[in-house]
């Protein structure tokens, strides 16, 4: 299965960048390519639209731990002055296919201008990385049967 995760945030919104920091720890260490963004919904749409799985990886504002959440559901920080990513992912789909999305939250309390995550971020980032792991066993799994 030919698939992408990307790390999606902010590097100088402190906790926001949580979804860099796990895809630069992961790149070359998993069957899979690895981006970044820093922008949101039509541009990370279009980001993934040649894979057949896409693993979003982003800062979840007022949400607590690491979670597997829906795509409906996500709403990505950066996109402010775009369209919202679910938005953008159905829009794509009327006229290309578009991959299986997956998508894991990282639980963080503000966003503040600054660089560097916080320790309690930090720690969830393990538990993050071995979720996208799983994820990725898991669906390359089924792809094979």
């Amino acid at each position: 299965m030919y698939s992408v995760v990307v790390g999606v945030g902010n590097p100088l919104l402190g906790d926001d960048a949580v979804g860099l920091e796990i895809a630069k720890q992961l790149d070359g260490k998993i069957n899979a390519d690895v981006k970044l963004a820093i922008a949101g919904g039509l541009e990370l749409a279009e980001m993934i639209a040649d894979y057949e799985l896409a693993v979003i990886v982003d800062a979840i504002k007022n949400m607590e731990g690491v979670k597997e959440i829906d795509v409906d559901e996500y709403e990505e920080s950066v996109a402010n002055h775009d369209i919202s990513f679910p938005s953008a992912y159905r829009i794509l789909s009327r006229y290309i296919r578009m991959p299986k999305i997956r998508v894991i939250g990282i639980g963080i309390k503000n966003l503040e201008i600054k660089e560097g995550l916080s320790e309690e971020v930090k720690k969830l980032m393990p538990l993050a990385i071995e979720k996208i792991k799983e994820i990725l066993e898991e669906e390359n799994e089924l792809a094979v049967i």
